[in-house]
């Protein structure tokens, strides 16, 4: 006997099968979509990073020695007959985000450019001094989800080794978050 339809069961697990098809095919989107996001996120920051370094670095070359400053919110200080170029930390959109910005104030105007850095960071100027003078360090730690951001005041940028107290808070899985950059002025 030849049948010409399809019986009321057949449809419904040719329907359950195909749902479910949909179902794993939608999950996997919303996970690449949220991949591509944090993806883009994390190139953006990685490229205002690497902007605020270049910056930092031509600042220093430009101008030499900076006044380096822990109180208040303006960090560092370039001074000359022309002009004063600042780099200011200012809280960001987010409790946890940090914005610098770099205000370069001359007679014609001031301009400022705004570098924001990864959620969770912790930022330090140090200079350095005997075996390292004519040398300025920026270090910047971006913290990792669930680890602590450590007390960057105990750390020495221009010894290549790690305190003690400061070892077990710098798990080496996570070194791509420590940047370190020594500049000669």
């Amino acid at each position: 006997m030849k049948r010409d339809a399809f019986t009321l069961t057949e449809l419904l697990a040719a329907m359950a099968v195909v749902s479910i098809v949909m179902g794993i095919t939608a999950m996997l989107l919303v996970k690449l979509f949220d991949y591509q996001q944090n993806n883009y996120e994390y190139s953006e920051q990685r490229r205002a990073t690497d902007r605020f370094i270049t910056e930092f670095r031509n600042d220093v070359h430009t101008y030499g020695k900076p006044q380096i400053l822990a109180d208040g919110t303006v960090l560092l200080r370039w001074t000359t007959n022309t002009e004063t170029i600042e780099y200011t930390a200012q809280p960001g959109e987010f409790p946890d985000q940090r914005n610098i910005v770099r205000t370069v104030r001359k007679e014609s105007g001031n301009r400022y450019e705004t570098y924001r850095l990864p959620d969770r960071s912790a930022l330090r100027f140090a200079e350095g001094t005997a075996n390292d003078a004519g040398l300025v360090a920026l270090s910047l730690w971006t913290t990792p989800p669930g680890t602590k951001t450590p007390n960057l005041d105990e750390l020495n940028p221009f010894d290549r080794t790690i305190p003690e107290s400061l070892a077990y808070q710098i798990d080496p899985k996570y070194a791509s978050n420590w940047r370190t950059i020594i500049v000669r002025y």
